[in-house]
């Protein structure tokens, strides 16, 4: 579906606010909105809400061969799916542009810039590996997509458990959790995506939402760690960017990798001390009481009429229907007329009808039989109901 835009005056409303350092949500232009990072009850689940942007991330592993280049390493797979459910702008079994520009980041962050020790990942050279997948489920797409998906796929991946193994000289067996401890993955660095939206005069916007983005000339992704390393830099749009401007943004992007960072660790750590004190781990379920994965949620219209006067029922003007009845047709009159064509039956009807009216109007009741006239009187009558023709 296309992406509906916006109106000049929607438009001028958000350049305006963007010169005046405050936006519509109440945030100024270097702010980020609030981030919130909930683990499931399975390993390797994770929810992250990054204001009304919302992404769910599932890890899971299989044994594969590896490729001829790489034998003694693990592969890493990334699977978007962006259903109708998040925008009314996504369409069920495509991407495009949004879908494929997140899938492309995410998958250059951890397959390029070594997040996850890929070596470790091996049972057999050239014969078995773990490949380790990440299914990235959009839910709510309010802008930001790729930091919400960066942060909820990282995190699963912190929090996910691969089970351990036995490597036979014939064969590989595949150990349940309750037979022995799974193995968390080796994660060397989290690189923590940031979106800055550039104005057409030059300045930034951080964590620009869905309209806001429609304002702005394009974005840029800053992939930091908390090591202040560089990641990865992605640009979206046509523009140059001064060099000043890019020290600026790396810089902000810095310090929000440090804070997201401790946040991820704070929230696995809190995860592992309840599991290994075997707490009850709720996962989701305290979000579906509170109503937080619920999205476009609509109140149903309820059309409640004012009370009328008795004065007001007394001036309905009443409409009175005439009957006309023609040689082959048969109209009422008021002011909607509806005519219905008749047929040859029923003008033979007609025509014994009268007859009958004639004859029964010619003779006197005294030669007549009472049974009789009361059985000519129910035979117009039923025929006159069937017809409309009673006065």
């Amino acid at each position: 579906m296309r992406v509906e835009p916006l109106s000049n005056c929607e438009r001028a409303f958000f350049f305006n606010s963007f010169k005046h350092n405050v936006r519509i949500d109440g945030r100024k232009c270097d702010e980020f909105r609030e981030v919130k990072v909930i683990v499931g009850s399975e390993l390797g689940s994770c929810l992250v809400m990054l204001g009304e942007t919302k992404v769910s991330a599932q890890v899971s592993c299989s044994l594969v061969e590896p490729s001829a280049t790489r034998g003694n390493m693990g592969t890493v797979d990334v699977q978007v799916n962006m259903s109708p459910m998040a925008s009314p702008d996504y369409e069920d079994g495509r991407l495009g542009s949004k879908g494929l520009e997140l899938m492309r980041i995410l998958e250059l962050l951890y397959r390029n810039c070594g997040v996850i020790d890929l070596e470790s990942l091996c049972l057999r050279t050239f014969k078995q590996v773990w490949q380790i997948r990440i299914d990235v489920h959009v839910l709510a797409s309010d802008g930001s997509l790729v930091d919400c998906a960066c942060i909820a796929s990282l995190t699963a991946l912190a929090h996910f458990r691969r089970p351990d193994v036995s490597v036979l000289p014939d064969s590989i067996i595949i150990h349940d959790n309750d037979e022995k401890i799974p193995i968390p993955l080796n994660i060397y660095h989290m690189p923590i995506c940031v979106t800055f939206g550039i104005t057409s005069d030059g300045h930034n916007i951080i964590d620009p939402t869905d309209k806001e983005e429609q304002c702005l000339r394009g974005s840029l992704i800053v992939a930091t760690n908390k090591r202040h390393e560089i990641c990865a830099l992605h640009q979206s749009g046509n523009f140059f960017l001064s060099e000043q401007l890019i020290v600026q943004c790396v810089d902000r992007a810095i310090q929000r990798a440090v804070d997201v960072s401790e946040l991820i660790n704070s929230v696995i750590a809190d995860d592992n001390l309840k599991r290994s004190n075997r707490q009850q781990v709720n996962g989701f379920n305290e979000l579906i009481k509170l109503n937080v994965l619920t999205t476009h949620q609509c109140e149903p219209n309820e059309l409640i009429a004012p009370a009328v006067k008795t004065d007001a029922l007394e001036n309905i003007p009443t409409t009175e229907e005439i009957v006309t009845v023609g040689d082959n047709q048969m109209q009422i009159d008021s002011k909607n007329k509806v005519a219905r064509q008749r047929n040859n039956e029923d003008v033979k009807l007609m025509e014994q009808v009268q007859s009958i009216t004639s004859l029964d109007e010619s003779k006197g009741q005294e030669n007549k039989n009472p049974q009789d006239l009361e059985e000519v009187d129910e035979l117009l009558q039923g025929i006159e109901e069937e017809y409309g023709l009673s006065s």
